[in-house]
């Protein structure tokens, strides 16, 4: 599939986790990388949520937010820029699926766009189901609209977020 380019600025939102190395650093890390590129202009970012991993539960809590920012590069260009701060923050790519790690960065909406490709999916194709995703994503948008899915206030009614708390940083 060819590259799409995006002729407008459009809402990018990203998941960032970590549980690993101080977790609220290494997102504070990654949000000032993430703004330092040209082609992101950081508008808002939620409170900082400490959560349960999913998986494996021999390892420590993540610390989740989002971030939204203005952007109209292509999804697998901000796919890459993502993969390459990851990759400059430590990240491990071989670790095994829901293992701790330094750094998580995900592109969970871009706009109303609805994307596939063999190394993308948007919007992310769990956020309906991931409360430490849906809970900072309404702080940042409270009327959050998922394509294909529905309003964050609506799906966060179906999740399991007792384990889920905000942090003071």
């Amino acid at each position: 599939m060819e590259k799409e380019k995006i002729n407008n600025t459009k809402d990018l939102y990203v998941g960032i986790g970590s549980n690993l190395n101080n977790p609220i650093e290494q997102v504070k890390k990654a949000i000032h990388a993430i703004s330092k590129l040209d082609k992101f202009n950081n508008t808002k970012t939620s409170n900082f949520y400490e959560s349960a991993p999913m998986g494996p539960s021999n390892q420590d809590n993540y610390i989740n937010c989002v971030v939204m920012f203005k952007c109209g590069e292509s999804p697998e260009d901000i796919l890459l820029s993502l993969k390459d701060i990851e990759s400059s923050m430590g990240r491990d790519k071989s670790s095994i699926r829901w293992s701790e790690r330094i750094i998580d960065l995900d592109i969970i909406l871009y706009g109303d766009l609805i994307y596939q490709s063999d190394i993308l999916l948007i919007p992310h194709i769990n956020i309906y189901q991931r409360a430490f995703v849906l809970l900072p994503l309404m702080d940042i948008d409270p009327e959050a609209h998922i394509p294909k899915q529905g309003y964050a206030k609506d799906l966060i009614k179906d999740c399991q977020y007792n384990d889920i708390r905000k942090i003071k940083e």
